[in-house]
């Protein structure tokens, strides 16, 4: 994706407080819902890439441009506690930068960003564009404006209808939580082992944070895109082979799809991690009882016994 202060356009980035004032200037000329999903993924991007910066210089020149985002976005409307609240909740879709719908070319840009995300992802994010150009129509005297933005809807709606015909909302591999991967053994494969600390660490559990979220050695694909894409691939591989074994337990197929946050059986296998942790909690219990009482029958075997009396 080129330089880590970079987006995808290189015309937008977050190195310091010029290219972050850069970057409002040139986002003036765009729709506002373009504006906020690019700033909030910028800002998003921004405080990663400061976790994984040890340059004081380059410190300092990056969170002098959150600030100047964060002051936009306090003063556009992107508060939780600001009165536009109502309005940016059906925004959603805000995790994700470069979404738009200004004209056509726009729209399609916007279908290539969310392909191979969460299917389910891949709607709310369409319905919530076409939603928002509604807003922005119905203030737009403008008819070149007004005709790009329609033909930059009919390509979204037009996807919208086709996600819908093939029901495609059946492919969506819901996320199981990360308490409950981290349950199971740990994978032996590299890139799942940092899947598992990322969504558990980074993403705090949080499967949404994984859109912005990019392996160490790669920033070009998110966590959300390479987590479906590996999960498809361990689906054809395994075929219908069994997911649980006599035991109970999951298979070895079983678990490389578990590792990567799924299961088609996810209620059991939230039973199964459940048990597991109360099993370890009574483990570590019966433990520190046998200590203590080790240590008490030792206090005992200390104590000098009392004198009898003769």
């Amino acid at each position: 994706m080129g330089k880590d202060e970079e987006t995808g356009e290189s015309q937008f980035g977050f190195k310091d407080k010029a290219k972050a004032e850069e970057t409002i200037r040139l986002l003036a000329e765009h729709e506002l819902q373009y504006q906020k999903l690019t700033v909030r993924g910028l800002l998003g991007r921004a405080k990663r890439v400061l976790t994984l910066t040890k340059a004081e210089d380059k410190i300092n020149n990056i969170q002098a441009a959150i600030g100047v985002f964060e002051k936009w976005i306090e003063e556009n409307g992107g508060g939780s506690s600001n009165k536009n609240t109502k309005t940016d909740s059906a925004d959603k879709v805000d995790t994700v930068p470069g979404l738009g719908f200004k004209d056509k070319e726009a729209a399609e840009k916007t279908l290539k960003i969310l392909k191979g995300r969460d299917p389910d992802y891949q709607k709310l994010a369409v319905k919530g564009l076409i939603g928002s150009s509604k807003r922005v129509l119905s203030g737009t005297k403008n008819e070149d404006k007004i005709k790009a933005i329609n033909e930059g809807v009919k390509v979204l709606e037009d996807f919208l209808e086709k996600f819908d015909k093939e029901n495609r909302s059946k492919l969506n591999l819901a996320y199981l939580p990360s308490a409950v991967v981290t349950a199971f053994a740990a994978p032996k494969h590299s890139l799942a082992q940092e899947f598992i600390s990322v969504y558990d660490k980074n993403a705090k559990g949080n499967y949404k944070h994984l859109r912005t979220l990019y392996p160490k050695d790669d920033d070009s694909t998110s966590w959300d895109i390479i987590r479906n894409k590996e999960l498809n691939k361990i689906k054809e591989k395994i075929g219908d082979a069994k997911l649980f074994k006599e035991d109970g337990s999951p298979s070895a197929e079983h678990l490389q799809l578990i590792q990567w946050a799924y299961s088609p059986q996810a209620d059991k296998v939230k039973s199964l991690a459940n048990g597991s942790k109360d099993k370890t909690d009574r483990k570590r219990k019966s433990t520190r009882s046998s200590s203590s009482d080790s240590s008490s029958s030792d206090e005992d075997s200390n104590t000098p016994p009392k004198k009898q009396r003769s």
